[in-house]
């Protein structure tokens, strides 16, 4: 199964985003290996794409309808079955999480968001954790997953 982090989700249902064209021929490609769903990612993804809505570059900004729509489509991917919603023990996570923090955040960036995108995917277990966040996948790679760091694919 693969892990995406929100920059990979919000690069899908967004067509402004740079990353957008790479996001959607990857998941294309590789549409029937499994891809997990968390309650993390429902919060971050949606509130990143509603914050996209008073992004200061008019390029990357998106309309409420359109933010709207994004997190519909996402609601409706995972409610058909494109996206498995799995839930893990937070408490588990958050233990997960603070280990990885422990093992890395003296050496690495290390944003709190990502440790719970990086401990939801070890606690579930992710055969693969991708997307377009470098500190991020610099992250999951040293707590031991396999990573795929879109932006040079």
């Amino acid at each position: 199964m693969i892990y995406a982090d929100s920059t990979f989700f919000v690069a899908l249902k967004s067509r402004r985003d740079v990353f957008h064209p790479r996001a959607g021929h990857f998941y294309e490609a590789r549409q029937e290996e499994g891809w997990l769903w968390s309650p993390w990612h429902r919060v971050e993804v949606f509130n990143t794409l509603r914050q996209l809505v008073r992004h200061p570059d008019r390029r990357y900004r998106l309309r409420l309808a359109e933010a709207r729509m994004a997190i519909h489509l996402l609601e409706n991917d995972v409610r058909v079955g494109y996206f498995t919603h799995i839930e893990a023990d937070w408490r588990d996570v958050l233990r997960t999480a603070n280990e990885i923090s422990l093992a890395h955040a003296a050496e690495l960036a290390c944003r709190s968001a990502d440790l719970l995108h990086v401990a939801y995917a070890k606690e579930l277990s992710a055969g693969l954790f991708v997307g377009f966040d470098e500190d991020q996948i610099t992250l999951a790679k040293a707590a031991g997953l396999e990573t795929l760091d879109l932006r040079s694919n």
